[in-house]
């Protein structure tokens, strides 16, 4: 039975390990596309952006806006990433070791990096976005909402768990040791 759930885990981990690699590939395509073709979009697409724009952008402006939307890009990027290394391991039936430990801290990491470069990015992404409005029309858009919290939280208390099976996995070798 055990070695039923190890082998459905190796399965299922293979197809998550191809999936977040073409999530990788994907990512800095799709940003890229979005602020290539951003004019053309509808007003559906343009949601969740710091400031509500009415006009066509220049591309001086969606080239920086692409750069800015880069920074949550590339934390998004380096976690799948890791997110690829772990399910690799999986795959291969380590489930147990440091670098299991070492994939976990890190998308703790990411977690909270993704809450610093959102935190980053919106204020500037608002700046640029603005930038060729009349003076006393631009806007500086800055706050943090409640879902960043939680994935601040959540980061935290990854990295937290990562520390406690880092010293379970050291325990583990004491005992591998121990005659």
């Amino acid at each position: 039975m055990a070695n039923e759930n190890l082998i459905r885990i190796q399965r299922i981990s293979g197809k998550l390990t191809r999936l977040f690699m073409i999530l990788t590939i994907c990512t800095p395509m799709l940003i890229l596309f979005y602020w290539l073709f951003f004019n053309q979009l509808s007003a559906g697409f343009k949601v969740g952006l710091p400031v509500d724009l009415n006009q066509l952008l220049p591309y001086s402006t969606l080239s920086l806006a692409f750069l800015i939307s880069f920074l949550p890009g590339a934390v998004a990027i380096y976690g799948l990433i890791t997110l690829q290394e772990l399910f690799g391991l999986y795959e291969k039936a380590i489930v147990f070791s440091v670098n299991n430990v070492n994939c976990y801290r890190r998308l703790g990491h990411t977690l909270i990096y993704w809450v610093v470069a959102k935190f980053i990015s919106i204020p500037l992404l608002s700046l640029v976005l603005t930038f060729n409005h009349p003076p006393g029309k631009r806007t500086l858009a800055l706050g943090i909402s409640s879902s960043e919290i939680a994935t601040l939280i959540t980061g935290i208390i990854v990295v937290v768990i990562s520390w406690v099976m880092n010293e379970a996995c050291k325990l583990n070798d004491e005992q591998a040791y121990t005659v």
